[in-house]
């Protein structure tokens, strides 16, 4: 760069930063690559081009800008660019950008373990795995590489390594690694009910117990309708749209007043809906727990239903100091959280059967009607075709497809042993897998291998990533038998799979994300889908595939059952607003203090028989 830029040229600059400055980014774009033309190396002007292509949208052009070997000999500039395109959004380009500068300093540790953060995010594992390795290297001691490449292994199915490394982990100190280990422990095939309650009881003593200002309980006049908050960092696609969305349809609007809390926001369609579907919603993402206590005790509500348990981005440690002089935890969890002050965990008898070994610290409430109803997307008003719900029926005919759309997270050892030996069985059977990282060719490759080991050629395997929801149903149209992985069965995979008219075979165990497909199954009496052993689902699934015909034909008559049992949002809001009730009714009468914990065990209303 020369020494002393011509006025004519500081003018340009200073003119292009007040562009940046009033938002007219694309114009600051123009005169930053004027300036750029004539000073290549002048640094300010390339950041300030980046920063201005990347506000206009034009991440492309912002990484062809950034990616300069000027730029990448800067440390600190260079850091603030990187910092640019992720407050941008542009993920894939800054993943990118970090893969072109490692080319050229291979041995810069934090850019490498940046890189391989990017790359675990993006859904390729591959490549998280051989940089988080290159990161070890030279730290061997590094807790975020090895992190990193524990979670990597246990995305692309090779859940017991990944599982290995995570349990070296703990007692590390890392909060965001034990909250992590939480979740991750239930993919565990090994994992014990008594062990799960006890990471989860030393996670609470460890990291949710605080001091807080003492709630004090404001008073509902009874004539007034009880203010239900629900709270949840994922009301885009996913379960909690799909079993919230018939509730807050049908719930009684006389009775109570629905208030949706999103902790991380989003413009999705499913979000959209369900804030229609609301009475009140409430914007309550990037605010500090401190912040966010203040912002939900003033919204006084009698009532708090927590939907993410120890999930990815839940706000537990608020519930802690609580919100509510009652809290409930529903849906999108599936064990106790160990918090005292969540009063009452929402099951049913299936999922939750009175002999179960699995202990909560809440008081247990079985539904009658099944903890979950069944909403598929497609047939919401909003948005059913002209012509209404996708047919269950088979495309064509054929050799028999098995399939499952479940997150490969789920395909430990003895999954791909179990399903390998049915196709040994079945030997003109194909398999179809339906995933996200399955749109990563490496991840592809080490499926196809793993089956290879077991003797499975892959022109037996059908393997696709991810689609959008409609499509994804359309999809199911070409499977015939859907396979369930063990022990983390699915759920809203296992609906969808029933909704189009696929029986799933599932093995449950003791744990309740073992139990998952199986409650489903119950509920439709269709128990002979239920396996006792691996021995058993392989004799399921071979004795299903023996009659495919009667398979096929009986698709359209397992939509109605589906419909009829899974699908009854109406019955099951009355009944729902009625536990609400009657919870509240008894921490009215048994606990003066609201900071204290309802008393545990029996259930609010008559429950099911266990299955």
């Amino acid at each position: 760069m020369p020494a002393a830029p011509s006025e004519p040229d500081l003018a340009r600059l200073h003119r292009a930063n007040a562009l940046l400055a009033n938002a007219q980014a694309a114009d600051a774009a123009i005169e930053f690559a004027s300036v750029l033309d004539t000073y290549p190396e002048w640094l300010v002007v390339r950041h300030g081009l980046v920063r201005s292509l990347l506000a206009s949208g034009d991440f492309v052009h912002a990484l062809a800008a950034a990616d300069n070997l000027t730029l990448f000999d800067a440390h600190d500039q260079f850091a603030a660019v990187l910092a640019d395109f992720v407050a941008a959004g542009a993920r894939l380009q800054h993943a990118d950008l970090l893969r072109s500068y490692l080319q050229r300093r291979p041995q810069d540790i934090d850019a490498a373990l940046a890189f391989a953060a990017a790359a675990h995010a993006l859904g390729h594992p591959g490549e998280a795995l051989r940089w988080s390795a290159h990161v070890l290297a030279m730290q061997p001691t590094a807790h975020t590489a090895r992190e990193i490449r524990a979670a990597s292994l246990i995305d692309r199915g090779d859940a017991e390594a990944g599982l290995a490394i995570y349990r070296a982990l703990q007692g590390t100190g890392y909060a965001h690694t034990a909250a992590r280990h939480l979740v991750l422990m239930h993919y565990d095939p090994a994992q014990t009910n008594e062990g799960l309650f006890a990471a989860l009881e030393d996670f609470e003593r460890r990291h949710l117990r605080t001091q807080a200002s003492a709630f004090v309980a404001h008073v509902r006049a009874p004539s007034k309708p009880l203010r239900i908050g629900w709270l949840s960092p994922r009301f885009s696609e996913g379960p909690v749209a799909t079993f919230l969305t018939g509730l807050l349809v049908h719930f009684d609007r006389e009775r109570h007043h629905h208030v949706l809390v999103d902790l991380y926001p989003t413009q999705g369609a499913s979000s959209q809906r369900l804030y229609a579907l609301a009475d009140e919603v409430v914007d309550a993402g990037a605010v500090d727990d401190a912040t966010l206590l203040q912002q939900l005790r003033a919204l006084e509500l009698d009532v708090a239903i927590d939907l993410a348990g120890h999930s990815t981005s839940n706000r537990l440690a608020v519930f802690a100091q609580r919100i509510a002089p009652l809290q409930l935890c529903w849906l999108d969890w599936f064990d106790t959280t160990a918090v005292p002050a969540i009063d009452a965990w929402i099951s049913d008898a299936w999922l939750s059967p009175l002999d179960s070994t699995q202990r909560y610290s809440e008081r247990v409430v079985r539904l009658a009607s099944g903890r979950l109803c069944f909403t598929p997307i497609e047939v919401h008003p909003a948005d059913a075709d002209a012509e209404g719900p996708l047919s269950p029926l088979r495309d064509g005919n054929g050799p028999v497809v098995f399939g499952s759309f479940n997150r490969l997270a789920k395909f430990n050892e003895g999954v791909f042993d179990t399903w390998a030996e049915i196709l040994r069985r079945v030997p003109d059977a194909q398999l179809e897998l339906r995933a996200r990282l399955l749109d990563d060719a490496e991840t592809r490759d080490h499926c196809i291998a793993r089956f290879k080991t077991r003797g499975i050629d892959a022109g037996r395997l059908r393997l696709h990533g991810e689609l959008p929801y409609h499509d994804l149903l359309a999809a199911y149209r070409q499977v015939d038998i859907a396979l369930d992985p063990f022990p983390f069965s699915g759920c809203t995979t296992t609906c969808d799979a029933l909704w189009m008219g696929c029986p799933t075979i599932t093995l449950p165990g003791s744990t309740f994300v073992s139990r998952q497909s199986a409650s489903l199954l119950w509920r439709l009496g269709r128990g002979e889908w239920v396996a006792r052993d691996t021995a058993d689902y392989i004799d399921r699934a071979v004795a299903l595939a023996a009659g495919i015909d009667g398979v096929r034909a009986g698709r359209r008559e397992l939509r109605t059952l589906v419909e009829s049992r899974l699908c009854n949002s109406s019955e099951q809001a009355i009944e729902f607003a009625d536990t609400i009730d009657a919870l509240h009714a008894d921490r009215v009468r048994a606990s003066p203090d609201p900071s204290g914990q309802l008393g545990a065990s029996s259930d609010a209303i008559p429950t099911q028989p266990s299955p």
